[in-house]
């Protein structure tokens, strides 16, 4: 079988009607807000001096986003932290803001190499693109030049509650980083909400429509997300249960509606009138003041999500109209992490993915 034929894969599990119950994923804001703290994590003493002895490095040598490998760019007071911070990932809530990072004078290649420097140290960083965005994607409105629907990221729009999906690849990204580098003159915060959370009250108020969700729907994937030779949609549940060694079973989630919708008609199976209502349920629950995490990023911290449990988003924003003060630049990091499942080894890839 090959990658891309598993982008077409039916879900094999039967849908799940009981309640989840992971309770370190079933949070709330009002159970977030007393440890609100906890989710706001300082980079370590030492970091920002190893990340510009890193970067002397790269340019002394002639290295570049597209060059730098993990052996350049060496933390060692990240590296004693990283096992805290990937529990912070994998286990509770799933998400946190790393502070302090300092960006001041660097140019747009450096503060690349910052991101992936440092997502380097929590996972293994994926694709988000066949020949540009390979290793990070800057999250800044593009104006006209953005002609692409599903890529709500190169707009100031309203970006509602979604999971990265990562058509590229079979997996999907187990964790997502966003680095601020600069804000919005208004607006723009984001939103993380639990998909333990939202299952369980589509459970409590519609239980007709949680087996739906967890049905195979067509995704259509953003134009530079698309294999030439690949299918047109990828297949994938929008909710899945997952059982875990000695743990719960976990609720995961892909889900994005503006790639849900077209991916459907396009593949001649248009969204039915129960599916529309459940889609529209999941829509008004991820969204809702009570239910998730909000945080308006500031230069020099980086969100990361759990992205297989989570959702995130943002609020439409504004930046300066002449163009000369305030506008928002976020660098995107996918990373697959290394420490839990085949992480980057091929046989046991294979055997997880194609077997």
């Amino acid at each position: 079988m090959t990658p891309t034929a598993l982008l077409r894969r039916m879900p094999a599990a039967p849908p799940v009607t009981t309640p989840a119950e992971d309770a370190p994923r079933l949070w709330t804001r009002d159970s977030i807000a007393p440890h609100r703290a906890r989710h706001l994590v300082d980079l370590p003493e030492g970091t920002n001096a190893e990340l510009r002895d890193a970067l002397a490095h790269c340019a002394a040598n002639g290295l570049t986003l597209e060059t730098v490998e993990q052996e350049d760019i060496r933390l060692p007071s990240l590296a004693r932290a990283a096992g805290r911070l990937r529990l912070l990932l994998d286990e509770g809530p799933g998400f946190f803001v790393l502070r302090g990072i300092d960006l001041a004078g660097l140019d747009d290649e450096a503060v690349g190499i910052v991101a992936w420097g440092i997502g380097n140290y929590l996972g293994r960083p994926v694709r988000q693109g066949l020949t540009k965005d390979r290793r990070l994607f800057t999250v800044t409105d593009a104006g006209s030049a953005n002609i692409d629907p599903t890529r709500i990221g190169a707009s100031s729009r309203e970006s509602r509650p979604h999971t990265d999906n990562g058509c590229l690849e079979p997996r999907p990204p187990c964790a997502i980083g966003l680095l601020c580098v600069s804000d919005a003159l208004a607006g723009g915060d984001s939103w993380v909400v639990s998909a333990a959370t939202i299952y369980n009250e589509t459970l409590r108020l519609r239980p007709d429509l949680a087996p739906l969700l967890q049905e195979g729907f067509h995704f259509l994937p953003p134009h530079l997300h698309t294999w030439p030779a690949g299918p047109n949609t990828i297949v994938k549940p929008i909710l899945e249960s997952v059982p875990r060694d000695g743990k719960a079973d976990e609720i995961r989630v892909h889900y994005a509606r503006v790639m849900v919708e077209p991916g459907m008609t396009l593949a001649g199976t248009p969204l039915t009138p129960m599916q529309i209502e459940a889609l529209d349920l999941l829509d008004s629950l991820i969204q809702r003041p009570d239910l998730g995490f909000s945080y308006r990023l500031q230069p020099g911290e980086f969100l990361f999500v759990n992205n297989l449990v989570n959702l995130h988003g943002r609020g439409a924003y504004a930046d300066d109209a002449e163009g000369a003060g305030k506008r928002r630049v976020l660098k995107r990091l996918w990373l697959w992490r290394r420490h839990v499942g085949p992480g980057d080894d091929p046989a046991a890839l294979d055997l997880a993915e194609l077997t």
